[in-house]
């Protein structure tokens, strides 16, 4: 089989990817502004890597590489699977990657991990080791009830005179101290109607984002308006006290306000305790790398 493989930067190639995407890669819908905005902070560390055979592009790699890389999207188109031009992709990249590969999540991501069943097989005959399993979820809110939270407990908007020790709480919870930056953008940008947080004796000890449309990555695969929760978190020491279930009880309520039909979960591994709320799995995606010492 005549192939060959082409390396090119992201940045300036775009359009390579977005056609490709739009004509091979229709079981994961995704628009061109959303292709951008999800790679703009890793866009120039993003390479692509296309196969071609006979002049026509039929399979393409995109990796984040640096010291640590990540495998942000790896497809052959269908008839030209079983011929060696995953591998030769592959092996065209791997000579490029630092002393970790992780499949998925870089510096951003389109997704997280590796759906399962879409390539990870191949991947792990590679080497690739899977650590645990991410789940998105999804519900129509439709007949949604509002339900109110239990006192002592307040569920209301972040104000914007409690944004220095919320960040200071944020960081000194090791399991909350992730979402810090995403956090502190959105007040910085003034979105204190997107910031939820519970309130225990006046002290904030849980919070939750309201998240858009353009937050949510697959958007187009859900007929509706959809938007979602994120960054949900509680202080250890009050959870187990339906906190976490009222955050996401007031988000939804706020969606729902919004004219939203459908709410999102990404990036979870709380598959029962979000399925009692009525949300279902909208895919699970395998969460793994490979590590050189």
């Amino acid at each position: 089989m005549n192939v060959s493989i082409k390396r090119y930067p992201f940045l300036g190639n775009e359009k390579i990817l977005i056609e490709y995407w739009a004509n091979h890669i229709s079981d994961w819908k995704m628009d061109e502004k959303s292709i951008l905005l999800f790679s703009k902070d890793a866009a120039e560390h993003l390479w692509l890597y296309i196969a071609y055979k006979d002049g026509e592009c039929c399979g393409v790699l995109v990796n984040e590489e640096g010291e640590s890389s990540a495998l942000w999207l790896f497809h052959t188109v269908k008839k030209y699977r079983n011929n060696g031009i995953g591998g030769m992709l592959f092996d065209k990249a791997f000579k490029n990657v630092g002393h970790k590969w992780v499949a998925g999540h870089g510096s951003g991501y389109w997704w997280q991990g590796v759906p399962s069943g879409c390539g990870d097989q191949f991947l792990e005959k590679r080497g690739f080791q899977w650590s645990w399993t991410s789940i998105d979820m999804a519900m129509s809110l439709n007949g949604w009830q509002k339900s109110e939270p239990k006192p002592p407990i307040i569920i209301g908007k972040l104000m914007p005179h409690e944004s220095n020790d919320f960040i200071s709480l944020l960081k000194s919870e090791d399991e909350l101290s992730g979402w810090t930056e995403y956090y502190t953008n959105m007040i910085d940008d003034s979105a204190f109607n997107h910031i939820i947080v519970a309130r225990f004796n006046q002290m904030i000890v849980g919070c939750a984002m309201v998240l858009t449309e353009e937050d949510i990555r697959w958007r187009d695969m859900i007929k509706g308006k959809v938007g979602g929760v994120g960054c949900l978190g509680v202080m250890k020491k009050y959870r187990q006290h339906g906190i976490g279930a009222s955050l996401v009880y007031a988000v939804n309520e706020e969606l729902k306000n919004q004219g939203y039909t459908h709410s999102y979960i990404g990036y979870t591994w709380l598959e029962e305790w979000y399925g009692k709320m009525g949300y279902v799995v909208f895919n699970r995606q395998r969460m793994g790398y490979i590590e050189w010492k």
